[in-house]
């Protein structure tokens, strides 16, 4: 690898997603603001996921105290819930949606899609050799085709890619 390469290839972006029931006022929208939530029982992810620190922090930024009905380490369990009319379910987008049971839409704040880039990384001071960067290669080209809930993002802002990729060229291609 030479040193003017970045350690790391983004793989595919993770968004925030609020699943509601069929009926719910939520249902028919294109994306809800963080600040929406204020009134609503939430559904959560415990603390120690990544898109639990995300809301939280978005939480905070919007000066919200959400209304926490349940922490639960099963995203499924908490779609479940949501889908029986009990409260919004905030999900990441990268699990698998039961689109029978729930509607999702994306959560932002102030417009912008609330979420982060899942990476692959790997130390610059090891040999990578050249199996292991086609692995990232197809890894983050899998990942653009199929990874979950990426259909349902489509309406979202898309996320800011990061500084070094900016320009279109993954590292590890």
């Amino acid at each position: 690898m030479r040193p003017d390469q970045n350690p790391w290839a983004a793989s595919v972006g993770s968004f925030l997603l609020a699943a509601v029931a069929r009926s719910h006022r939520f249902a028919r929208r294109t994306t809800i603001d963080v600040s929406e939530l204020a009134d609503e029982p939430l559904l959560l992810l415990q603390r120690g996921f990544a898109s639990r620190g995300w809301f939280d922090a978005e939480s905070h930024n919007a000066d919200l105290r959400p209304r926490i009905v349940l922490e639960s380490g099963a995203p499924h369990t908490l779609m479940a819930l949501a889908a029986s009319g009990e409260g919004v379910a905030i999900v990441p987008s990268n699990v698998r949606i039961a689109r029978d049971l729930v509607r999702v839409v994306p959560v932002t704040s102030r417009g912008a899609s609330i979420g982060r880039w899942i990476i692959v990384a790997w130390d610059t001071r090891r040999f990578l050799p050249a199996f292991a960067r086609q692995f990232v290669a197809e890894l983050a080209r899998h990942c653009e085709r199929n990874c979950p809930g990426r259909e349902l993002t489509r309406r979202a802002r898309p996320l800011r890619r990061p500084k070094d990729l900016q320009d279109g060229e993954d590292s590890a291609r």
